[in-house]
């Protein structure tokens, strides 16, 4: 027990005309809970698993005449122990890839093909129509995005909820949610190089978070393959549609054409909500989908035969009660079916904000008791998925915060950076080993060795805008199983100065392996090699990739330091651009451009009265060659913006808010050409700029990039390279 409890704080003044704040620190001096409702006559703060410590009340009178206030702390002992330690069981992730330098992203989705090419897809906002989809043919190295013109795939419109898979055909098969009116949907038969879109796929509209499921059938062939689509809408309840899959591209109907699957047609299979993604099982041929409903998860459960794409019987089944009263939520519950058809529920619970998953032998008509996932210091928890392997191995991933405060109440960058910063959000994983029996061993480790959120993760939806909640990552983050058994994670890091939703990925390299056995693989480490060949612009478009670029095709990278006070970065390439026909830029693009880029702890731009914010920034190195002509060397990290007033490092549709990030040459860098290899140095104390230092010895996601681009200043580049990514160490830091 360690003498765990709750902990419950009230102040009391006579007047509503005054206005008092109430915050409670641990012995840490940790935020563990506030209240600043204003408006009232009192404020009460509360968190669970109190133990046995010191814990500091702190009054700001935050507008006061003339008034006093009294107090109270109440303990009350609980029967809920305090978060339990897991061991790591070796569990090791590697540095994070950047998937995307430009372009930001909320609520992640990754899928990897029978091929094993990695897809990537999320939304850009209802305002900007856009939704993207990103591909990498090297195992999650290098990503680029699947457009000829850097854009969404296929026509707009959409820009909303996403989800992108493939089947055994290598057909893939992209959705967008159209500003909560309909879906569209798209298939490509090539690769993603060209898609035929279908923008109204359903009867409905006030359509709400739809996911994808695929059926590759008991054959290799084309015609028993289905898709199923599940979305919401809204009031009515949750639908499952299906479409045969694709025979290839004169399929007017394979992907684009969809039937109510259900043997009721026109009727809910599901009023609960949210609704988790859909998951088919090839074992015992069940569709699977996760709703809250109240205390607990509620799956649909249909029982699909070979070919059967409608009539479908759908029944409903319940999970058990959640141990901390419930309700589910923050934000999807999950379902996930291992290699022998054992089914596995996942949630968080809203009121101790725990993760826990429950597991069914008979596809859900019962279940074993709920197990919680998370131990300390994961003690707050949002947007759990999980992805199961062989019989009995589980992964589960979520955001946790150390602290027992909900994340809604937690401060919001957007109103107030520097206290967000309180609030360190890290990414976590768990392997759950016979997950599947009364006595199932957890193992937990983050996935990210640096904060990857600051502060509020508003979990309200749409309504987050209306108080200025921090909803920059949206609603989930997602995780799939490579070939090797490996968790692959894509999710966001907003730590940035620009407080974006930057698209991250990073791989499970050590521990248990969801397939079997131990993975035991290695970190990329300074310097890196790149291969040739991988430089095409465009990299996919109707006609196929374009003509691979030399002079832009990264062979290495290298890292530094010729002093304590210089970083050298050294890109080599597979031709040297000393010779102007080798300067040209892509098709489109007025300007060549190599880049080095990482993050760094380092302070932010915001200027409140006691002093900036936290921020991992993004720095930069560069050369530039414009028109063909001889090239430039630079270095910056780019201003973010502040309220209405936009800066120069992030293109903001409204104010803020982050869309694509920019790498203007802020500063001269000294540089030269010798042979293959592009030769910058930095002054690390000013050389990216005044107020801008880097403050920790761990420069993150090291990473060499080629793009063309355009001198405006909101412009998306032609993406070409990319290294593998690595963290370096410096000398010192000053």
């Amino acid at each position: 027990m360690e003498g765990a409890g709750e902990v419950v704080v009230e102040i009391s003044w006579p007047s509503a005309d005054n206005d008092f704040d109430l915050s409670v620190f641990d012995d840490t001096g940790a935020l563990v809970a506030s209240s600043a409702q204003g408006g009232t006559t009192s404020e009460r703060a509360t968190f669970q698993n109190a133990t046995t410590s010191t814990y500091e009340v702190r009054v700001n009178p935050f507008l006061v005449t003339d008034s006093a206030y009294g107090g109270t702390a109440t303990f009350t002992e609980s029967e809920v122990p305090v978060n339990p330690r897991h061991p790591t069981g070796g569990l090791r992730f590697g540095p994070a890839t950047v998937i995307d330098a430009q372009r930001t992203e909320g609520e992640p989705l990754n899928w990897i093909d029978q091929e094993g090419n990695y897809w990537e897809s999320g939304p850009w906002g209802f305002s900007t129509a856009q939704s993207f989809v990103h591909r990498s043919v090297d195992g999650g190295d290098q990503f680029n995005i699947v457009s000829p013109i850097g854009l969404r795939p296929d026509p707009p419109p959409g820009g909303g909820d996403t989800d992108v898979v493939t089947d055994d055909q290598q057909n893939a098969y992209f959705v967008d949610l159209e500003g909560l009116v309909n879906l569209g949907v798209a298939v490509s038969n090539d690769d993603g190089n060209s898609w035929r879109k279908n923008a109204i796929a359903t009867q409905d509209t006030i359509d709400d978070r739809q996911w994808y499921a695929i059926d590759n059938g008991t054959t290799a062939a084309a015609g028993d393959n289905t898709v199923f689509l599940a979305y919401r809408q809204v009031p009515l309840g949750s639908f499952i549609l299906s479409s045969p899959g694709s025979t290839g591209p004169a399929d007017p109907v394979g992907g684009l054409v969809y039937t109510d699957s259900s043997a009721t047609p026109r009727t809910p299979v599901s009023t609960g909500a949210p609704c988790g993604r859909l998951a088919f099982d090839p074992v015992r041929r069940n569709l699977y989908y996760p709703c809250s409903a109240g205390d607990h998860v509620e799956v649909t459960v249909g029982h699909v035969d070979p070919g059967q794409r409608t009539g479908i019987e759908y029944r409903n089944v319940q999970a058990p009660a959640s141990p901390g009263g419930g309700p589910v939520g923050d934000i999807f519950p999950g379902v996930t079916v291992d290699d022998a058809g054992n089914l596995y529920v996942i949630w968080v619970d809203e009121s101790d904000h725990n993760v826990y998953y429950a597991a069914s032998g008979d596809a859900g008509e019962t279940f074993g008791p709920a197990v919680q996932v998370n131990g300390r210091p994961a003690n707050t928890n949002v947007f759990p998925w999980a992805v199961a392997g062989a019989e009995g191995r589980l992964a589960i991933a979520w955001y946790g915060n150390d602290t027992f405060l909900d994340s809604d109440q937690m401060p919001s960058w957007y109103n107030d950076r520097r206290a967000a910063t309180a609030f360190e959000w890290f990414g976590y994983a768990a392997v759950v080993r016979d997950a599947d029996s009364a006595d199932p061993r957890i193992a937990q480790q983050r996935f990210t060795d640096k904060p990857m959120h600051y502060g509020q993760i508003c979990n309200g939806g749409l309504g987050c805008t209306l108080t200025g909640g921090d909803r920059t990552m949206a609603d989930f983050f997602a995780i799939a199983l490579d070939r090797d058994g490996a968790i692959r994670v894509v999710y966001n890091d907003t730590t940035s100065q620009h407080h974006g939703a930057h698209l991250a990925e990073t791989r499970q390299l050590q521990g248990l392996g969801l397939l079997g056995g131990r993975l035991r693989g290695e970190a990329p480490t300074n310097p890196v090699s790149d291969p040739t060949g991988d430089a095409q612009s465009p990299h996919y478009s109707p006609a196929g990739p374009g003509p691979n670029l030399s002079h832009l095709d990264l062979t290495g990278l290298r890292l530094s330091q010729p002093d304590e006070e210089t970083l050298r970065v050294e890109m080599t390439l597979a031709s040297s651009p000393e010779n102007a026909l080798n300067r040209t830029p892509p098709l489109g693009k007025d300007a060549a451009v190599w880049l080095t880029r990482f993050q760094a702890l380092s302070i932010g731009d915001g200027l409140p009265l006691e002093g900036p914010e936290e921020a991992f920034r993004i720095f930069y190195v560069g050369a530039e060659s414009v028109g063909g002509g001889p090239l430039t060397f630079f270095a910056g990290s780019g201003e973010s913006a502040q309220e209405e007033v936009p800066g120069n490092g992030c293109t903001t549709t409204t104010p803020e808010n982050c869309k694509v990030v920019q790498y203007p040459s802020e500063f001269q860098a000294e540089g030269s050409v010798e042979g293959k290899t592009i030769t910058i140095d930095v002054r690390l104390p000013f050389g990216f700029g005044p107020d801008r230092p880097v403050k920790d010895a761990t420069l993150y996601s090291v990473t060499g990039l080629t793009a063309g681009r355009n001198a405006d200043a909101a412009d998306v580049y032609a993406d070409v390279d990319a290294t593998a990514a690595f963290d370096f160490d410096l000398a010192a830091v000053r």
